[in-house]
């Protein structure tokens, strides 16, 4: 047997067995999945807390709960029109503080925490694969913030459109954003191979990419369904176009030409995805105990 024959037959065996089995790699995206949607929780809680924040330094009144921001006006209760209204009103500092900075404090804080990750090598590979996940949306949030505000003039798209009043140069703007992400997949690629739980996702082209599909691809299109039931009665378009934009990043999933990222330091795990069988509907619960949460209102 020629020395590509068998190597051929050695990958298409770790592809039915082990880690590459059906069941193994549904779990891994589940996994990833809830990791997902919680850091995208998590980082939508932290862009309302801001902007609730920089609401009360203005007085200005409004009615606060985990992930929205509703604006009390005497004359509309939908918060796209109270801003076309009360943006006559506000000063140019008030718009571009309120609806701007958050997203931008926290991108620099993504970048924080990524360099948190590169000196603190000692840590679970489930530990890593969540940071990897909150600094992915972390630091994007400003990019794909912008990404989402060329059509919608809520969130950053606030700020942006008073920015970049024209459309035509918004688009220009947002095409070259896109285009330096999508050159910069490839080093995110390289996060979540770090994370990964063993050594055999590593070691080929197309292990590597059945990784990356199976704990990228697969949990942000299932990530995003689930995350739209945080947002009824689907008002907030900014939010699901924002989600959207963090997709640019399976663009390059599909190029089978791309060399083999490097291989990264794998440590060495137990290689159980969940603790016990029970531990995916005790996440299921979680969520389901923040989506009830979401309906507490506060007015201030």
């Amino acid at each position: 047997m020629s020395t590509e024959n068998l190597k051929s037959k050695i990958l298409n065996r770790k592809s039915t067995e082990g880690h590459f089995s059906s069941r193994s790699l549904l779990e891994l995206s589940l996994l990833s999945t809830f990791l997902f949607v919680f850091a995208a929780l998590l980082l939508q809680f932290l862009l309302t807390l801001q902007t609730a924040f920089f609401l009360k330094m203005y007085d200005i009144t409004f009615r606060y709960s985990l992930f929205a921001i509703n604006y009390l006006s005497e004359s509309s209760s939908n918060p796209v029109d109270f801003l076309s209204e009360s943006s006559l009103k506000w000063s140019e500092d008030q718009l571009y503080f309120i609806t701007g900075m958050g997203p931008v404090i926290l991108t620099v804080v993504g970048f924080l925490l990524l360099f948190f990750m590169k000196k603190v090598r000692r840590i679970s590979w489930k530990t890593r694969l969540a940071l990897t996940w909150m600094a992915f949306l972390l630091v994007n949030a400003l990019p794909c913030g912008l990404l989402a505000g060329v059509f919608f003039y809520d969130g950053f798209g606030v700020a942006f459109h008073w920015l970049v009043s024209s459309f035509v140069a918004r688009m220009i703007l947002a095409v070259a954003v896109l285009l330096l992400l999508i050159f910069f997949s490839r080093f995110w690629q390289r996060q979540f191979l770090k994370a990964s739980c063993s050594g055999d996702f590593v070691d080929s082209g197309r292990h590597q990419r059945t990784y990356i599909k199976n704990v990228f691809f697969k949990p942000w299109i299932y990530g995003f369904f689930i995350l739209l039931l945080f947002n009824w009665p689907f008002d907030n378009l900014f939010w699901r176009a924002f989600l959207l934009s963090f997709g640019y990043m399976a663009i390059t999933l599909f190029d089978h030409s791309s060399p083999m990222h490097r291989k990264p330091h794998i440590r060495r795990s137990d290689n159980k995805i969940f603790a016990n069988r029970l531990q995916p509907l005790w996440f299921a619960l979680a969520l389901a105990l923040v989506w009830v949460a979401d309906y507490l209102v506060v007015n201030y």
